[in-house]
């Protein structure tokens, strides 16, 4: 195998799938090689750092991971880096392939069996009718899940979005409560440079910033929006939340999903057992005292259980994880009982209220440019070398744009629209160079996507069978109301009018694709409504921002699955953690706040058992001194905080001083940067301009000897 010229410390190993047979065969010489050279680069293949699976595990572990994806990496690193902790993390899928690390090979692991759960949604009546009415959703099935096959975006979602959730029952995850836990994970590196410091924070897990590469015409894009009316915008998770721009992605010129930001720094930790490539069936409940017992898993055929001393955590994603409550006995008694299931507790919201983004995609071509490979050895090495060219982006899918339609909220502070592009990908290559006047026999095709980000339509998942490894009902119920529709007909004149500017008309002669819709009636220069409509209902974009089916609220709300700590409703020790407690879809691309999630609910799980916020004298390792785990060797240093209180690793990035967004006693750094906000505070929040505190609620306070957040969740238990 072909070498890098780095020295790398740990002996390279090739690990997951070949991407190179998910290029048509006229590639498959060329993307074998580059596929070879990729595997062979140390700071990709990360070997010292890489994820064993261990197959004999403990009787018993204090906590339990169900699912290693975008959230639950997250928990279980989180959590094992507490020394006192024991902790297992089940994933069905295998380690996240070296080459998933390459950008623009996004889709590389998309509709395969071994990387990627196959999923598709029961035959809708309105949408993806091209496609029989099945939506195809790409899942991840792996170490970090769709962290590793996700377009990379980083979107918070707008203060509306989570203010709402607060109001509608979900108290104490307004968007002053949920902004630490965004900040704490966050590497911002483009702070000064269009960013804001005030909005980001630097010293996380996950770097931030844009790809090192996107294509012209993405930037024409965003020229074309002025144009006709909608200024940029450098950071829609800054002051301006609407306009069109490239945005920031979680990347370092590779892509870092939350495996490699949350589990690999713990690798090496005794305390963190990682199995991968077993199935989680169900949690095992004591029907009397109505506490957990045990988890069951399924790894080669055979059914095990492993005991549970504290907490399972169910992060199996919005899909997954009704499906294993339902299976638990936890969940709808009607559904249960036709499973023969026995009920253990009768949570009729388990599997309802699912949400997701929904939309219309239009083709366009641009009839002065040829349709030319992006990839070949010259640009292959410029991502090589220097992580920089057509490899180190995702094509035009960086570029993006919020604005209003006429259906949004008042006062322009609640977008309803969102666009995404897609083209000029590196994906596939043979190598050769072409000159791009050549031949414009083949013109150039890109994508514009117009979503809905408010739908109103609500669907459900439920369990087809007591067969764990059968993929659970997907009913999205894709344009139930007609409203969302109506929406994406603006969303179409929009776009048509985005393609007919100045600058896209001369410059790339981007005119509707003269195919694309032509079941359509309507169509042409001027289309109509029910051309547009009819396009969405054909031609359907269901993104996979899937979210809510164990929506979180209090035990008074019926469809309630979770409480404001994550704990599930009459059931001691088990949490849903991950985007199915969201209790509506925020208004942005989901990543980002399912990482939010997975912060905050291993910051309750964290409170709740940490026996001191001080660090005892006598507390040493219970694994032993092996446990070591960072690049330093230090596993729960308290450098850089007097030693004052437990700090949780470093993540090779300085993580200790990130406490100050935990142990609020001294977040008075940070007041600064709570200054923009005081104009939107809402009127139950106060400001306390003599002492630079911010209160919300009068509960937040940042004298040395007052309670931190965490401990009133602790004290409200």
């Amino acid at each position: 195998m072909l070498r890098s010229p780095e020295t790398c410390a740990c002996p390279i190993q090739e690990v997951g799938p070949s991407m190179a047979g998910s290029c048509p065969s006229q590639y498959l010489l060329f993307m074998t090689i580059l596929e070879a050279f990729i595997n062979s680069r140390c700071d990709l293949a990360d070997p010292c750092k890489r994820i064993n699976s261990r197959e004999e595990l403990d009787d018993s572990y204090d906590f339990i991971v169900a699912g290693g994806g975008t959230a639950g990496a997250v928990v279980a690193g989180r959590l094992s880096e507490n020394p006192q902790w024991k902790v297992l993390l089940i994933e069905a899928g295998g380690d996240e392939p070296t080459a998933s690390s390459v950008p623009a090979w996004v889709t590389a692991y998309w509709g395969r069996e071994d990387t990627d759960w196959m999923y598709y949604t029961e035959s809708q009546e309105k949408a993806c009718l091209m496609d029989e009415g099945k939506c195809y959703w790409p899942r991840g099935k792996m170490l970090g899940g769709c962290s590793v096959i996700n377009g990379m975006m980083y979107q918070r979602g707008h203060s509306a979005d989570y203010d709402a959730w607060a109001v509608n029952g979900a108290t104490g995850w307004s968007w002053f409560d949920v902004l630490p836990y965004f900040l704490r994970s966050e590497d911002n590196r483009e702070i000064g440079k269009g960013i804001s410091g005030q909005y980001h924070n630097t010293g996380g897990p996950i770097p931030v910033q844009k790809f090192r590469y996107a294509p012209q015409f993405a930037h024409d894009v965003v020229s074309a929006a002025i144009e006709i009316g909608y200024p940029p915008t450098s950071d829609l998770n800054g002051e301006t939340i609407t306009g069109f721009t490239i945005a920031q992605t979680m990347s370092d010129g590779s892509r870092y999903s939350t495996a490699r930001a949350f589990l690999r720094p713990g690798a090496k930790r005794q305390n963190l057992h990682v199995l991968l490539n077993a199935h989680v069936s169900r949690v095992i409940v004591d029907p009397a005292i109505k506490k957990v017992l045990s988890v069951e898993y399924i790894k080669n055929g055979e059914t095990k259980t492993v005991g549970v001393n504290r907490e399972a955590i169910i992060s199996a994603g919005t899909l997954n994880s009704p499906q294993i409550l339902m299976l638990s006995g936890i969940g709808p008694k009607e559904t249960l009982d036709k499973f023969n299931i026995p009920t253990i507790k009768d949570l009729p919201g388990v599997g309802q209220n699912l949400q997701n983004h929904v939309g219309l995609e239009m083709k366009f071509t641009l009839n002065k440019l040829a349709d030319i490979p992006e990839l070949n050895w010259a640009t292959a090495m410029d991502y090589m070398l220097k992580r920089e060219g057509p490899l180190s982006g995702t094509g035009l899918s960086q570029l993006t744009g919020i604005v209003n339609s006429k259906y949004a909220s008042s006062g322009g502070r609640d977008p309803d629209l969102q666009f995404f592009f897609g083209g000029f990908y590196a994906g596939c290559g043979s190598g050769d160079v072409i000159d791009p006047e050549s031949d414009l026999s083949d013109k150039r095709e890109v994508t514009i996507s117009g979503i809905n980000l408010h739908p109103r339509s609500r669907g459900y998942i439920s369990i087809k069978s007591v067969d764990p490894l059968q993929p659970p009902v997907m009913q999205p119920n894709y344009f139930l109301d007609e409203h969302d529709l109506d929406v994406l007909v603006e969303a179409g004149r929009i776009a048509y009018r985005l393609a007919n500017s100045t600058i896209l008309r001369e410059k790339y002669g981007m005119t509707p694709s003269e195919e694309h819709g032509k079941e359509c009636k309507g169509g042409g220069v001027n289309p109509t409504d029910e051309f547009f409509k009819c396009l969405a209902m054909q031609h359907t974009a269901p993104e996979n921002h899937q979210v809510g089916t164990c929506k979180m609220g209090p035990e008074s709300d019926p469809m309630a699955v979770v409480d404001m700590q994550l704990k599930v409703h009459g059931i001691e020790g088990l949490r849903v953690v991950d985007a199915s407690i969201m209790p509506t879809v925020i208004s942005a691309n989901t990543a980002a706040p399912t990482i939010m999630i997975g912060e905050r609910g291993a910051e309750f799980i964290r409170t709740r058992h940490q026996r001191s916020k001080n660090t005892p004298e006598d507390v040493a390792n219970r694994f032993g001194d092996g446990a070591d785990t960072n690049a330093s060797g230090n596993y729960a240093s308290n450098e850089g905080d007097n030693g004052n209180r437990w700090t949780f690793g470093d993540y090779a990035s300085n993580e200790a001083k990130d406490d100050k967004l935990t142990n609020n006693h001294n977040f008075h750094s940070w007041d600064h940067r709570w200054k923009p906000w005081e104009k939107d505070f809402p009127s139950n929040r106060q400001w306390d301009h003599k002492n630079q505190y911010f209160q919300p609620n009068n509960q937040w306070y940042k004298h040395q000897n007052i309670p931190s957040p965490s401990q009133n969740y602790e004290n409200s238990r």
